[in-house]
């Protein structure tokens, strides 16, 4: 029953080497930029294959599979040999785009969790403070106009606003000391 089972994997191996083994080639050239480290890391490719196709779930994703493989195979073998100044243009460029892209998704999250902490800040005020506040920085009306809007004098609607400020900077301070005191 095992040697059947070698035999099986054997036969998909061969297939599976037999139709990639160019673009296995091709994407360790791609990284390398040289014919014969791109076939030795074809070779480890495969080798690293090998020992790992029980963990190829759909056959008909070999290519990719392997692609990734030997990219990742020509990167190590560039790093061990200290030749990261071979790697390819492609290369950069697309970790380039892929750290810029998660720069942009931290940013983000990092946006809207300032934005869900400041509306649980707010919530937090009593009403008068809350309403001056998200009618001067939600509906973006000038002072003169919330005074007129709510028959408050300006001065009395400047200071519901620094006191709005305040008591939200005094709670954003507390939450940070409670953050620091966490991590300790």
């Amino acid at each position: 029953m095992a040697s059947e089972y070698v035999y099986v994997t054997e036969s998909v191996f061969q297939h599976i080497y037999s139709l990639y083994h160019q673009r296995v080639y091709h994407a360790a050239q791609k990284v390398l930029r040289d014919p014969q480290l791109a076939e030795d890391a074809a070779q480890e490719t495969f080798i690293k294959a090998y020992r790992n196709l029980d963990k190829l779930e759909d056959v008909s994703k070999a290519g990719a599979w392997l692609a990734t493989i030997a990219s990742r195979t020509a990167i190590d073998m560039l790093r061990k040999e200290g030749k990261s100044k071979f790697i390819s243009i492609e290369l950069a460029s697309w970790e380039l785009e892929q750290h810029y892209l998660e720069h942009i998704v931290m940013e983000e999250v990092e946006l809207r969790e300032t934005k869900r902490e400041l509306e649980q800040d707010i919530r937090k005020l009593k009403p008068k403070l809350q309403e001056v506040f998200a009618l001067r920085y939600v509906n973006d009306m000038k002072e003169s106009e919330i005074a007129a809007n709510l028959s408050l004098t300006k001065s009395t609607v400047k200071t519901r606003l620094y006191r709005a400020k305040q008591l939200i900077k005094a709670e954003r301070a507390n939450r940070d000391m409670i953050m620091v005191r966490e991590t300790w």
